[in-house]
Parts: structure tokens; C-alpha cells; sequence
């Protein structure tokens, strides 16, 4: 959202079933791929140290995806199967979808259930990518905490042999 914001460039779905999900992907991986490049090209490439570097040049990358995640519209475009317009609706919460050109099979106001369906489960991916970015920080703090006591216990103890 903020490199929309950045390039004041609204995201317009081109509610065709053929572009749907091309074009919602590059919104993904595009900025994801060059954020995870750009925070590498920051860091510099010490090859001893590979890892750590990998994990924190995800993190932007990771951070973009999550907002797009919890944007929601950029997921249900990509599964959005119809053709149809990109409009605003008017509703309790304004929200932007594929309304459809004509009724096929399915109703509009099925087809809009189905989008705002596909919102909460784009809402839902990111929450449980949160989820897994905390489990993973804490799992790495705890790591790095113990290695330190580590350290601190091994240093005393030689102290402590030095002085006997």
C-alpha cells in the first residue's frame, strides 16, 4: 500500500479471468523479490554469515506480503473467474470487487459473498503468517539467549580456573 501510495497508483483489478491472477501475482512478487534484493544489496554478502543475512532481508519482503494479505482485494482478484468491472460498493465497509457484466450461473450477489470469501481468507493467510513470524522470533530469541548463557557460563568457568 505504501508503494501504491508512493507511485499514486490505485490497484485496479482487470477483473478478466485470463489476467486475474497474473497480474495480482506481480503485485506479490515483484516488490517482495526486489525488497529481499535491496535489503541484500544493504547488508553486503559475507558468506559466513549467509543465513542470518537470508532471514533478515526476508523480513521486508515478508512485511509487503503481509499487508497484501490483510488488504485482501489483491487475493480475491487473483481468484476472481468472471468478467466484469472493477467498481466500489457502497456497503457498511467500502470494498472494491469484479461485479460482473452478466449473470452466468451464479447470482451478483452470490458472486460478491464468494469475493468477500476470498477477502476473510486473504485476511486469514496473513494472520497466520504473523503467527509464524512471531514463532520463529521467539524461537530465535530464545536460541540466541541460551547461546549467550552459554558463553557468559563458559567464561566464568575459566575465570574461575585461571584464579585456582
Amino acid at each position: 500500500m505504501g508503494l501504491e501510495k508512493l507511485v499514486e497508483l490505485e490497484f485496479q483489478c482487470p477483473c478478466n479471468p485470463k489476467w486475474n491472477g497474473l497480474f495480482s501475482s506481480a503485485f506479490f512478487i515483484i516488490p517482495a523479490i526486489m525488497a529481499f534484493i535491496l535489503m541484500l544489496i544493504i547488508q553486503g554478502c559475507r558468506w559466513d554469515e549467509w543465513f542470518k543475512k537470508t532471514v533478515s532481508s526476508s523480513v521486508p519482503a515478508i512485511v509487503w506480503l503481509i499487508s497484501l494479505f490483510l488488504d485482501g482485494q489483491y487475493f480475491a482478484c487473483a481468484m476472481t473467474d468472471w468478467e466484469g468491472r472493477f467498481v466500489l460498493v457502497d456497503k457498511a465497509a467500502p470494498q472494491k470487487w469484479c461485479k460482473p457484466i452478466s449473470e452466468g450461473n451464479f447470482t451478483t450477489q452470490e458472486l460478491m459473498l464468494r469475493s468477500q470469501e476470498w477477502i476473510f481468507k486473504s485476511q486469514v493467510i496473513a494472520i497466520l503468517l504473523l503467527i509464524f513470524i512471531c514463532m520463529g522470533l521467539t524461537v530465535y530469541l530464545i536460541r540466541n539467549s541460551c547461546q549467550e548463557k552459554k558463553q557468559t557460563d563458559s567464561t566464568r568457568e575459566m575465570q574461575l580456573s585461571e584464579v585456582s
